[in-house]
């Protein structure tokens, strides 16, 4: 269930103990509704809730909407539906209904920021992404202390490459928020550094990705371009240092380093050396079969088969379930001297498999064949996980 979702479920509970509260304790000189009137209204509250727990958004906007009918005045339920409708992707009507609540007069400022931020959020849905920018500072302007305005102000300056309002955005949200933001910050600096080395402002990028690295040490993206700015420039050393601190300062993430550094030192002349980072690397994490399979890769560059069958051999004992690794073996296998038998078993089990790492989000689900640092679909940072392929 969505985080709007429960935030939906809650903001009608508490609504519901309000109107209780008003109607039986709070004495009114106004001429109080029918009792049935009342009856009604509590009942459509609760279908409503319970339509929503059950993920059926049709029939509790439904009930919400007999709720309104029954009582105009009920702000917070118009909000309600309106996020309802954003859910099930109908944003122009979530648009029109808290367009509509900010025309009301009187309203409390609670409300007013609640509606704010809930039409900041439907104009981002809908891809309009100057809109939204001018309603989330409408509701700073309000509000300067309100953590999710500036995160989700943030994410929308991101969309629009200006990384530098979106890292201060991202400094005000971790100073309210309490949160450690350290990789976001770094993650927006170093877009702001690749932007850079795109226009070829080499400088002026290599400033950006250490003030990257010195706010996330761990950033391997930052490493990563950094490396390939002083390679592009003929820096062998100081490409060949950068790439390395990837695997002194982030093991997991030591193969996305591999390829940079073999052409790296075979432009050096010093092929070997990347055998002993691969040792390294499998001395202090036996079970990366990543780096089992590239090793048997650069075994198999070399004519060492049988040292890439062997180095596959142990990455099978680790992932016995991965068809990546099967697959490479089988490759290898069918260049040896088999029976004909065999070749044809191997040759058909390859044909059938891709042999595709699969990377999906954690947060969301999305799948891909890349590992890609943020997210396109929910636009959240360092979520893809590999898949067991």
């Amino acid at each position: 269930m969505s985080f709007y979702i429960l935030s939906i479920i809650f903001a009608c509970i508490a609504l519901f103990i309000g109107i209780l509260v008003g109607r039986y304790l709070i004495p009114s000189s106004s001429q109080p509704e029918p009792l049935d009137a009342l009856e009604m209204e509590k009942g459509a509250y609760i279908k409503g809730l319970k339509y929503i727990i059950s993920n059926e958004p049709d029939k509790a906007i439904a009930e919400f909407t007999r709720a309104v009918q029954i009582n105009s005045d009920t702000v917070e339920i118009y909000i309600n539906l309106g996020n309802l409708f954003r859910e099930k992707g109908e944003i122009e009507r979530a648009i029109r209904i808290h367009q509509s609540i900010l025309l009301r007069p009187k309203l409390s400022q609670s409300v007013k920021e609640s509606a704010l931020m809930d039409l900041g959020l439907d104009y981002s849905a809908a891809g309009l992404f100057d809109r939204a920018i001018s309603t989330f500072q409408q509701l700073i302007s309000l509000n300067p202390d309100n953590p999710q305005a500036h995160r989700e102000l943030e994410k929308l300056y991101e969309e629009e490459a200006e990384w530098e309002n979106a890292f201060d955005e991202a400094k005000k949200y971790k100073r309210m928020s309490g949160s450690d933001a350290s990789s976001l910050l770094a993650h927006i600096i170093t877009e702001l550094g690749k932007e850079l080395y795109n226009k070829n402002e080499n400088n002026q990028a290599i400033k950006e990705l250490k003030r990257a690295i010195s706010i996330n040490k761990n950033s391997t993206e930052a490493y990563l371009i950094l490396g390939d700015i002083f390679f592009s420039e003929g820096k062998l050393g100081h490409a060949i240092a950068a790439w390395e601190k990837i695997i002194h300062l982030n093991l997991p993430f030591s193969y996305f380093a591999y390829e940079k550094l073999e052409k790296a030192y075979l432009k050096k002349g010093d092929y070997d050396h990347i055998e002993q980072i691969y040792r390294e690397v499998l001395a202090k994490r036996p079970d990366d079969f990543t780096t089992r399979i590239i090793l048997a890769e650069y075994y198999q560059k070399k004519g060492l088969s049988n040292k890439a069958v062997k180095e596959l051999r142990d990455a099978i004992r680790f992932k016995p379930k991965s068809l990546t690794i099967r697959k490479k073996l089988g490759e290898i296998l069918l260049k040896e001297d088999l029976k004909d038998a065999i070749r044809n078993e191997y040759q058909a089990l390859i044909e059938e498999m891709k042999g595709q790492r699969i990377y999906s989000c954690s947060k969301c689900g999305y799948q891909g064949i890349d590992f890609i640092w943020k997210c396109p679909q929910c636009k959240e940072w360092d979520t893809f996980v590999e898949e067991d392929t």
